[in-house]
Formats: structure tokens, C-alpha cells, sequence
């Protein structure tokens, strides 16, 4: 797996799910200064090997957290979306929409 600045996909995903173990937001600044680089360096360098933004890539594993939790458990999404490293509900049912193109209330509940 390659590398941006001794980071890999891996050690960004396990960096997220680190902060979801804490219910804590994803912040590229603190992993960048984790690696003793910038923000703006880590962001570049990451689009230029991934083609893809390193916020983008975190979105997408905190959505995933959720789409697991929305469909296992009984959480609301106010709690899933802290539980999920997003700072509000609001900014969780955009970035849900956004990667999904559906609401998270479109998931049906777990069975009981």
C-alpha cells in the first residue's frame, strides 16, 4: 500500500476509527501534526496519490460507521452522529446524503 508522508490509506482509516472510539471528530490537522507535516501538505499529497481529498476518504468511513449502526443497533441519529465523529446531526445528514444520496432515516430500523 503506498504512502503519503509515511501515511497509508490504512493508518488514515485507523486514525478515524481511533476518533470514532473516542466519539471524537476526525480533524486532517491532528493527523498531519500526529506525522509532523501540515495539513496542507498531508491534503495535497494525499489527493495527488489517491485522486481522491483526505476529507472525502473520512466522510466516507464515518458514514460507513453509521450505515453499520443504522442497521444494527437502535441509536437515533442525533447519537450516531456524534457516535460517528460528526460535530452536529446536521452536518451528519449532509454528508450522509451527499456520499449516499439518501437520508439516513431511509434505513430501515434492526429488526426486534
Amino acid at each position: 500500500m503506498g504512502t503519503v508522508s509515511g501515511m497509508s490509506k490504512f493508518e488514515v482509516a485507523r486514525y478515524v476509527h481511533d476518533c470514532l472510539r473516542r466519539e471524537d471528530v476526525p480533524r486532517v490537522s491532528e493527523l498531519a501534526g500526529n506525522h509532523g507535516v501540515t495539513a496542507e501538505y498531508v491534503s495535497r499529497a494525499f489527493r495527488d496519490r489517491y485522486g481522491m481529498r483526505i476529507s472525502d476518504f473520512i466522510k466516507a468511513i464515518q458514514v460507513r460507521s453509521a450505515q453499520r449502526l443504522l442497521r444494527t443497533t437502535d441509536l437515533n441519529t442525533t447519537r450516531i452522529a456524534y457516535v460517528c465523529g460528526f460535530g452536529t446531526r446536521r452536518t451528519f445528514f449532509r454528508a450522509y446524503r451527499r456520499i449516499t444520496g439518501e437520508s439516513p432515516r431511509a434505513i430501515p430500523s434492526p429488526p426486534h
